[in-house]
């Protein structure tokens, strides 16, 4: 309550102004759920609208001073960002249960939806989102496949931007990795096993070693106009298969090992601070209020997007901790997963006449196993004049595992009709959703000459519109292989394989990958995978928080 509230109340009713004043302190007035619609954002928060504006316009500052830098030329519109807002750690937990309390936000690009998650409570907040939001910007510059180093140190770099209305200034310190790399020289993984992502599992060099010497390297080059230029033609010349040490000593002219000398110079020094004299205008920001029910349904909306938990491959050398932990790992998936369906259905049938309760009971239906209990609760949303397009691409989905089971062929064939019915329908009211074209590719697989140049074009749109996911892109490369395309399936594949957060996919794709090569006649990449930083969950996606000096990451 305001002082000036206070002064006219007194004089009347003092104790009852006292007793308001404590109420307000213990019990702050409830915001709502509102959604903030920019032209690179959907943003849902339960704050009040003018926190919500300033949110989506600093964001969409953030994503102008990336394109002031990178324009990236397209010819169709792009998909945007779905970003929830978790009011501490409680929402945190209510959208990723048992998540680190240090997590301060995360990023899922998995089949099932792209969406991030960021702790506002958080101090890190900032440097979360904008973290994650340079990894989902940099896929859709699919012109060069960037080595892993650059991948994780360029959104190391942008992250710790200031893009306030009146004040620009990017390239600020990362107090975390500074910490990692001055705590000796032992510590320091040598240049040439960072640039190509070749640390040791034995633990000689630590994964936030290897990010912390990624941010610096990139700090290092951006710092300076000549080293960026030298920078884009030493990522172009690897991009085009280039080795990296030859790339390096053709663009640099120098040695990895005569780069990291220069590196430790260059933190030794003045670092750098760079504020840019451009001007970001602020972005129109629409916002709607949604209804009461988002409070619990939420965060039920996008657990059950995400998708499910999938252990990474142990090779045989694995040792017993390492597969006791995948083991432990598993079960608590498994346990997770049933609560979660339990404890959807029940919000379901909560609010069993509001379009989201349905939305949520039937695709908690549908994980458990159950089909046709899934598309009967979704029914009241697939009525013919329908244009609910999350609504219809699920109803063709839920249909078609029924139809896959159907053994009356004169039956399946008119499910078959009525699935493709309600994913043209879906396509027709969101032509941007790229889990539509890949519902169709999977209407599709069991079809007579599969994949066809009809198909390709469907997988292609979906990886177009979807460049972060790793699914999209697994698909079509194999599409390219059965069209005899493997120099486009390398195209597809390596920005995955580069991806130091690959998840549990990246074996899949670099087993393409390396096929894909050898129909070219090249040599498999000796590099091994992207190494883990500490602290990671295994999973699908990632996040970041501070910990042990460092961002360490949730996985999705």
């Amino acid at each position: 309550m305001s002082e000036s509230i206070r002064t006219r109340l007194r004089p009347v009713l003092a104790c009852a102004a006292s007793a308001a004043a404590l109420l307000a302190m213990a019990a702050p007035a409830h915001a709502e759920w509102l959604r903030a619609e920019t032209t690179h954002f959907v943003i849902y928060g339960d704050t009040n609208r003018g926190e919500l504006q300033r949110y989506a316009q600093k964001l969409e500052r953030f994503d102008a001073l990336l394109r002031t830098y990178y324009p990236i030329r397209v010819d169709h519109e792009i998909p945007k960002l779905d970003i929830v807002l978790a009011n501490g750690g409680s929402d945190m937990d209510r959208m990723s249960p048992g998540i680190s309390s240090s997590v301060a936000g995360f990023y899922a690009p998995d089949s099932g939806r792209i969406f991030a998650v960021v702790n506002t409570r958080s101090e890190m907040d900032d440097v979360v989102i904008f973290h994650e939001y340079a990894h989902h910007f940099m896929f859709q510059m699919t012109s060069v496949a960037y080595p892993s180093w650059f991948v994780e140190g360029f959104a190391e770099y942008y992250a710790q931007a200031d893009v306030r209305r009146d004040h620009i200034r990017i390239g600020g310190i990362s107090q975390g990795r500074m910490n990692s790399l001055t705590g000796g020289s032992n510590t320091w993984a040598p240049t040439d096993d960072v640039l190509r992502w070749r640390l040791s599992r034995s633990g000689r060099y630590r994964g936030f070693d290897y990010y912390a010497q990624s941010w610096a390297l990139a700090h290092y080059m951006f710092s300076d106009p000549d080293r960026t230029k030298k920078l884009g033609q030493y990522l172009a010349l690897v991009g085009a298969g280039t080795e990296t040490g030859q790339a390096l000593q053709t663009s640099f002219g120098r040695t990895p090992a005569q780069l990291q000398d220069d590196l430790r110079r260059y933190l030794s020094g003045a670092i750098p601070v760079l504020s840019p004299q451009i001007q970001l205008p602020d972005a129109e920001v629409s916002i709607t209020a949604l209804p009461a029910s988002w409070d619990r349904l939420v965060w039920f909306d996008f657990r059950l997007d995400r998708a499910p938990y999938t252990p990474r491959e142990l090779g045989a050398d694995a040792t017993q901790d390492q597969r006791r932990v995948a083991a432990e790992r598993q079960k608590e998936a498994e346990e997770e997963q049933r609560h979660l369906i339990r404890d959807a259905t029940a919000a379901g049938d909560q609010f069993a006449t509001d379009r989201m309760g349905i939305l949520v009971k039937a695709r908690a239906q549908n994980l458990a196993g159950s089909s046709s209990d899934a598309f009967e609760t979704l029914e009241p949303l697939l009525t013919a004049d329908s244009k609910d397009s999350i609504a219809l691409r699920l109803g063709g989905q839920f249909l078609l595992d029924m139809a896959n089971k159907e053994t009356d062929a004169t039956l399946k064939a008119g499910m078959m009709r009525q699935v493709r019915s309600y994913l043209s329908r879906a396509l027709d009211a969101d032509p941007l959703d790229f889990r539509t074209y890949l519902a169709l590719d999977d209407s599709r697989k069991t079809a007579s000459g599969y994949p066809n140049d009809n198909d390709l074009s469907t997988l292609q749109i979906a990886a177009t519109l979807a460049p972060q996911s790793s699914d999209a892109r697994l698909r079509t490369a194999r599409a390219y292989m059965a069209h005899g395309l493997p120099a486009l399936a390398i195209v597809m594949l390596t920005p995955v394989a580069n991806d130091p957060h690959g998840g549990s996919g990246q074996t899949a794709v670099r087993a393409l990958l390396a096929q894909a090569r050898a129909a070219m006649g090249l040599s498999p990449t000796e590099d091994a995978p992207p190494p883990e930083e500490e602290g990671d969950d295994e999973g699908s996606g990632e996040g970041s928080s501070e910990g042990s000096g460092a961002a360490s990451s949730e996985a999705g």
